[in-house]
């Protein structure tokens, strides 16, 4: 496994690839996606093999009702671990509300300091210690000036609460906003970025140029990673290339997951897993050497349709 150094972020290496918990409690897995033991031990296989960089936030659960349910996993995976915890860096977000509704759960955003500082509390609670970084979830941008979000969230960080803060689904104008707002101190920034949602590059050059963590969400496009070859064939056929060099397997989803890792020097994806074998492959991605050759073919392929989740429906 490589690593990289992300002082902003946390003291501890960062991998290249990290595991995105939030599959472990997503409800289009049932009501109970997977028992608690289950999924701690996909988490300790993922820590095990490198992959020591977690992202959580505080609305995965299945329902409303179960608020806070992958913090509460990551937190037990991450005390019980075998390398402690030490050894993981651990992201959460906040600034997402949902709660019970008549006809369903109802999402909201609230960026507001009454909203901000509870939740971080109640985050570090559930997760049983201070994570690396506590990052603002969603902007609500009919709220407030963005400025003004930013200054309740660096109050998270003032009230020591959490050491580091950081942002999430962000343009390049709210980016340098944050940037200019926190003098300087943002620690990640958490957009989405895969072969089907390729949008806001000029971010990922702007965090690396200032060492910012960029944590890659649905690298693989979530719903469509089993038919990622498919969907996007240039990234199959540079698997198919690459195979038959190495000698052993490549496959389409290992190959878009190196080119995001080389794509900028502080980007790190961020794949969900809910098998001991999504994480062994991941794993592997992150040794994946990749031509120039190879990531100007990739870089000028088509993408795909555009985010999983348009920013005016959640």
């Amino acid at each position: 496994m490589r690593f990289l150094d992300l002082p902003l972020l946390s003291p501890r290496r960062v991998p290249v690839i990290g595991t995105g918990a939030m599959p472990l409690s997503d409800p289009r897995h049932g009501p109970d996606p997977m028992d608690r033991d289950t999924a701690i031990a996909v988490l300790h296989h993922a820590f095990d093999a490198g992959l020591t960089l977690v992202d959580t936030a505080d609305i995965y659960a299945p329902d409303a009702q179960r608020f806070g349910h992958n913090e509460e996993l990551v937190g037990e995976a991450v005390r019980t671990w075998s390398g402690g915890r030490d050894g993981i860096v651990v992201v959460t977000k906040i600034g997402i509300t949902r709660t019970v509704g008549a006809d369903g759960d109802v999402w909201a955003r609230d960026g507001s300091l009454d909203h901000l500082l509870p939740a971080a509390e109640a985050s570090v609670a559930r997760l049983g210690f201070e994570p690396d970084a506590i990052l603002l979830h969603r902007v609500n941008r009919e709220q407030q000036p963005f400025a003004h979000t930013v200054e309740n969230l660096l109050q998270v960080r003032e009230r020591g609460i959490v050491t580091r803060v950081g942002i999430g689904n962000v343009h390049l104008d709210e980016v340098e906003t944050a940037w200019d707002v926190s003098g300087g101190t943002i620690a990640a920034i958490e957009n989405e970025r895969s072969p089907r949602y390729r949008d806001d590059a000029e971010i990922v050059g702007w965090a690396g140029e200032r060492g910012v963590a960029y944590l890659a969400w649905s690298p693989l496009g979530q719903d469509h990673a089993s038919r990622l070859g498919e969907l996007y064939p240039e990234f199959a056929v540079v698997a198919a290339e690459l195979a038959a060099s190495l000698g052993h397997d490549v496959t389409a989803q290992q190959v878009a997951l190196a080119w995001l890792s080389a794509s900028g020097s502080t980007l790190v994806p961020i794949p969900g897993f809910t098998r001991a074998a999504t994480v062994d492959s991941s794993a592997a991605a992150a040794d994946l050497v990749l031509s120039p050759g190879h990531l100007a073919r990739l870089d000028a392929s088509p993408a795909g349709p555009g985010s999983m989740y348009p920013d005016d429906e959640d």
